[in-house]
């Protein structure tokens, strides 16, 4: 049951990239427009989560306080992430991403939270490493090491500090409520800082809405989606799992379009299916 909930995370989170790149096209990566879309898309996500929660609120100190530290790590990632996709190509930051998000929360899993290592966690690792770096094509545009490496440390980072709320035995809230309130906080340390940083050449209109909107509800229900099955599974199991996931899901999506997969990204699936396969069975 949980791999079926984190599968459905995982085709969230295989569109994801798009809007954000989108917005990107037409904005830019500046710090107003950043920003703009940050604020824009966790407004989304909030209001998404509220519907799942049924608006009923729930607050402790313990879940302020972790939430208020997720916040942060996801305006820094989505700065990094519209700068570095202004560097290179979305293959290349893809790259870091996925595999930020997933060798961090493993390692953390194993190291800090006691988990078992085994022969299938780590050949999944391995194969969906692989599987991701076969997916890179060449850069189009040079530098960005900081933001490509600020990437790949916040999006693995959010992933520890889920399982850290996730595991803890402090007097918490739910999932949801939880996930509610890194939303809300995000919106509203972004809406502060809009009031400093201003730029009358950002445009909002229905097209980057629509943006803002599929980025943040498919971002927001995806990591709701994962704090559940986080109560059961282990990070060092789910977070390959949902990597190798949007690698399979991507590259069948992209039969049904003009950029059809080549030789790499075929063998880049296969080598995520085997990963995904030998990790459940083992």
């Amino acid at each position: 049951m949980y791999y079926m909930i984190l599968s459905v995370s995982a085709v969230l989170f295989s569109f994801v990239f798009i809007f954000s790149d989108r917005y990107r096209a037409v904005n830019g990566s500046g710090l107003n427009s950043t920003l703009k879309f940050t604020a824009g898309s966790h407004l989304a996500g909030l209001i998404a989560l509220l519907i799942i929660n049924r608006f009923h609120f729930e607050f402790t100190p313990f879940t302020a306080l972790v939430a208020l530290t997720a916040a942060a790590d996801v305006i820094l990632f989505n700065i990094c992430s519209l700068r570095a996709l202004e560097k290179t190509n979305l293959s290349v930051y893809s790259v870091f991403s996925m595999i930020g998000g997933m060798a961090l929360p493993f390692a953390a899993g194993i190291i800090f939270f006691h988990e078992k290592l085994t022969a299938g966690k780590i050949i999944c690792l391995v194969l969906i490493t692989a599987s991701v770096a076969l997916t890179v094509k060449k850069k189009e545009r040079g530098g960005g090491t900081l933001y490509y490496l600020g990437v790949f440390v916040t999006n693995g980072l959010y992933g520890v500090i889920n399982k850290f709320f996730s595991a803890s035995h402090f007097n918490k809230t739910g999932d949801a409520a939880y996930s509610a309130m890194i939303e809300g906080f995000v919106v509203i340390t972004c809406v502060i800082l809009l009031a400093f940083f201003r730029d009358k050449n950002v445009r909002i209109n229905v097209k980057t809405s629509f943006y803002m909107g599929g980025y943040g509800v498919m971002c927001a229900v995806g990591n709701y989606l994962q704090l559940i099955a986080l109560s059961v599974l282990n990070a060092s199991a789910q977070y390959p799992f949902v990597t190798g996931g949007v690698m399979i899901i991507s590259t069948v999506y992209s039969f049904f379009t003009p950029n059809k997969p080549g030789k790499r990204e075929i063998a880049s699936v296969i080598l995520a299916v085997i990963g995904v396969t030998v990790l459940v069975l083992l």
